[in-house]
């Protein structure tokens, strides 16, 4: 398993000592960002609910504690990708949806403590992949300004001096985006939990009906509850063999270097490499992507680096800034995201299992949607329909 920077931060949480066919109310398999974000909203709506997280390792231990800690909607390009497939007023649901996630995580988790998480409001941008897209992006931004987005176009000066890339044309800058440590947020959520009880060191190794509850066959012993939530993203098959083609497993790439003078406003796409990259505030620029340098191999739940990926963050690092030539990288990872066949994510009942409950398919924007995605699985879980776009039933099981 790869070494991830933000991992080396470490949470502080005891495991319950559980008694065989010990019953909850709730079961939710997974310590991410989403399965914490859920048990945040079960406590916060449905106080009297005796809840439990599984988790077979540690907290954030997936793709929550290896990515490039985006609090973002996506990039500009995602926008356009997003209106050609649903439209103009379905994208921009979209796209609020996300906007939704960031005010919630900033008014229910951040509050006024934004240092105690490294959050940073910086705002992103988008980068021109040619002179051709650049064009294009004029009338993008006119689009995106016509729906309420807070987008501006910015000039190769601009890019230069506040992003730090040089030789292209411009971008689009979407103002509110922000930065954050991904697992001082888990710790930060996992702080507001009082009653959900951990239970680590072991996986779910069978699901069975138990009359009007569920049994969960753990390494040693099982436990029952009335619902059981699975929020596992790209590793969700592990558990719901049925979701084998609905969700698929992809690998991201990243690399971390040694501390820099600041050079990066925030949070920075370059589509054309299915690249980002970041300035953490100590001064070390952060680099995933080129994973369309390798797709098929890409394709996987393998948690491991491969130099035809590492080369190619390797070399932008060196090469696309200015004064980068010769900087040393000290961290490499990857992690596992999960994808749907329409890239949305997944919410709701499971279809043939009455009180089973799915959250995954973040489709590489679990941090900018998972927070707001765990209210509306909640809310689902107390009547309240899901938007159409993530509806589980929207696929055939």
């Amino acid at each position: 398993m790869t070494q991830s920077y933000w991992l080396t931060e470490k949470i502080n949480v005891s495991s319950e000592d559980l008694t065989d066919k010990a019953h909850f109310d709730v079961i939710i398999v997974g310590a991410g960002i989403a399965g914490l974000s859920v048990a945040y909203w079960l406590e916060k709506l449905n106080p009297n609910l005796n809840v439990a997280i599984i988790e077979k390792t540690q907290i954030g231990i997936g793709a929550s504690g290896r990515n490039a800690g985006f609090v973002t909607c996506g990039s500009a390009e995602h926008f356009y990708k997003l209106e050609k497939q649903f439209g103009l007023n379905k994208a921009t649901e979209i796209w609020k949806f996300s906007e939704k996630n960031r005010e919630l995580l900033k008014s229910e988790i951040i509050e006024d403590d934004s240092a105690s998480v490294n959050f940073l409001s910086t705002g992103s941008c988008t980068v021109a992949p040619s002179e051709d897209d650049w064009q294009r992006y004029h009338s993008l931004a006119a689009t995106m300004k016509s729906v309420d987005i807070d987008v501006e176009l910015i000039d190769e000066k601009y890019l230069g001096s506040h992003y730090g890339v040089r030789n292209f044309s411009g971008a689009i800058q979407y103002i509110h985006d922000g930065v954050i440590h991904p697992i001082k947020l888990l710790s930060k959520i996992k702080s507001k939990l009082h009653k959900t009880k951990f239970i680590f060191g072991t996986e779910v190794h069978g699901l069975e009906s138990a009359g009007l509850d569920w049994s969960l066959r753990l390494k040693d012993k099982n436990v029952t509850a009335n619902k059981v939530i699975f929020c596992l993203n790209g590793y969700s098959n592990t558990a719901l063999s049925e979701l084998t083609d609905i969700v698929k497993p992809q690998r991201g790439q990243v690399i971390l270097t040694e501390p820099l003078p600041h050079f990066v406003q925030g949070p920075c796409y370059l589509t054309k490499h299915l690249c980002y990259f970041r300035q953490l505030p100590t001064g070390e620029l952060l680099i995933g992507g080129f994973r369309n340098h390798d797709i098929e191999a890409e394709n996987t739940s393998e948690d491991q680096i491969t130099p035809k990926i590492q080369n190619a963050l390797k070399d932008f690092a060196h090469s696309y800034f200015q004064n980068t030539d010769n900087v040393k990288i000290n961290f490499q990872w990857s992690g596992i995201m999960g994808f749907t066949p329409d890239d949305q994510m997944i919410i709701g009942e499971h279809p043939k299992k009455k009180n089973v409950h799915v959250m995954a398919g973040c489709s590489g924007h679990g941090m900018g949607l998972s927070f707001h995605a765990a209210l509306t699985l909640v809310e689902n879980l107390n009547g309240k329909p899901a938007p159409d776009h993530l509806k589980i039933s929207r696929f055939s099981f």
